[in-house]
């Protein structure tokens, strides 16, 4: 009995442990707001024409995963439509890419990052 319950509970972990290395290894795209910003800004994240509207607050850093096997005519588009009317489209290649937004809720800089241990690490 005690080998039938091992057995069923070992392969659930293990399972569940190769979903999220899957998941953990996706390309990602990350926001970072300043910490000085005077209050929330809206973004609109339009991956492939799946949209999400958010807001994001001073400070903080947002994570989204994207597509590990992209099309041809994959896209991402981020933009802030309501602030600045700043965006950035970005297409494949890529494993890592950061996006800034000053406190003037300008997009400053992003950076593109292709190999694939950035996935895991901060700029």
């Amino acid at each position: 009995m005690f080998k039938k319950l091992f057995f069923v509970v070992g392969t659930f972990a293990i399972l569940w442990l190769g979903w999220c290395a899957f998941v953990y290894t996706m390309p990602i795209v990350v926001l970072h707001y300043a910490a000085d910003a005077p209050a929330p800004v809206v973004f609109f994240f339009n991956e492939d024409n799946r949209i999400i509207k958010d807001h994001i607050n001073p400070g903080e850093v947002l994570e989204f995963r994207t597509s590990r096997h992209p099309d041809a005519d994959y896209f991402i588009d981020v933009s802030l439509p309501f602030a600045s009317r700043d965006g950035v489209e970005i297409t494949t290649p890529f494993s890592r890419i950061d996006i800034y937004i000053g406190a003037d809720t300008k997009i400053t800089r992003y950076v593109t990052r292709t190999d694939y241990l950035a996935r895991f690490t901060a700029e």
